[in-house]
Parts: C-alpha cells; sequence; structure tokens
C-alpha cells in the first residue's frame, strides 16, 4: 500500500458551504488569477500531516481518536474575510471565524503535540482557524481585492458535531478529500 497525503479537519454542514459558494460567485467577474476551492472541499483545517506512512496508518488513526474523545459538539460562527499574508500579496483568500471556542485551538494544539511524538512536523506556525476559499495564482484584476473586502459576510452560527481524518488525493483528474476516520463529537 502506498503512503498517503493525510489532514484532520472540521468539515462543514452544507449551508455553510452554500453560503460561502455564493462569495465565491460574486467575486467571479473580478476573480481572474484565482483558484477558488470547490465549495464541496471547504473546511476548517486542524492539523496537516502530509505525507503519512502505510505502516503509521493505525497509529495516527488511534491517535486521532484518542483526541477527539474528550471533544463535546460545539458552535462556530463565519465573521470576515481576509487573506494571508496579511500585508503585501495575498496568497490565500479566507473566511474567519469570530471568536473562534478554546475547544478549536486545544485540539490543534492536541493533535499537534500527539503527531510530533510520531515523527509528523509542526510547522511552527501559530493556528488560525480559517476557511480557504481560494488561492491567488497569478496577478488579480486590480480591482479584486476592493470588491474582496467589499463582501459583507452573514454571521451564520453552525453546530460542529464531528472531525475528519482525510486522505487528500486526485480522483479522475479532481481533487477529493475521502474521509478515512470520522469521529462524532458527543455531549458530556
Amino acid at each position: 500500500m502506498a503512503d498517503k497525503r493525510t489532514f484532520i479537519a472540521i468539515p462543514l454542514p452544507d449551508a455553510v458551504k452554500e453560503h460561502l459558494k455564493r462569495v465565491q460567485t460574486l467575486l467571479e467577474p473580478v476573480s481572474e488569477g484565482i483558484k477558488w476551492t470547490n465549495p464541496e472541499l471547504l473546511h476548517i483545517t486542524l492539523k496537516f500531516l502530509g505525507e503519512t506512512p502505510d505502516w503509521l496508518m493505525d497509529k495516527v488513526r488511534h491517535e486521532f481518536k484518542r483526541i477527539a474523545e474528550g471533544i463535546g459538539p460545539f458552535e462556530l460562527q463565519i465573521s470576515e474575510l481576509g487573506q494571508f499574508p496579511k500585508e503585501g500579496d495575498p496568497r490565500i483568500l479566507w473566511a474567519g471565524l469570530q471568536r473562534s471556542p478554546g475547544v478549536v485551538y486545544r485540539l490543534s494544539d492536541e493533535l499537534n503535540t500527539g503527531y510530533l511524538a510520531m515523527g509528523f512536523d509542526d510547522t511552527g506556525k501559530r493556528f488560525s482557524p480559517h476557511i480557504t476559499l481560494g488561492r491567488i495564482k497569478h496577478k488579480v484584476h486590480e480591482d479584486f481585492l476592493s470588491s474582496y473586502y467589499d463582501v459583507k459576510l452573514e454571521p451564520e452560527v453552525f453546530q460542529i458535531d464531528r472531525i475528519i481524518w482525510y486522505e487528500s488525493c486526485y480522483r479522475q483528474g479532481k481533487l477529493a478529500y475521502l474521509p478515512l476516520e470520522e469521529y462524532i463529537l458527543k455531549s458530556k
């Protein structure tokens, strides 16, 4: 069996994906140079593992379940649009979360710590929960950034009741995220 490219993420409800798809569609007339994320693939990455060796898959699965067991359902709220880097020419366009609950940061920290012990890289970057809407591939239309920041996001609150360990791969020439393990968050 071959290594898999994997990550752990919070999946988004369909209503949130539709809301963000409307933002992408609204910006389409001035979005030359931007590769928009397929709305079906929108998520919040908690931990990017990258190349995950086949021989380590069971240990990764066990650690995922161990960490997820202590987490109950929680709410998130979309609040703003932003970019990475924050200054200068953007490369990533994102939707941010308003007052992310501590559980999101705790999950990210525990995943980093648990997988660091298995040899997975900790990028050292400060965790910033966000939903990647698109990637800028080359110079954008001169009106794009002003149009982007003129879009007002409806402050949609949504319930999170699961986290998923995904494989990122290509199927029939298209990027796909295949669930390897799903953990339903249980109320305490």
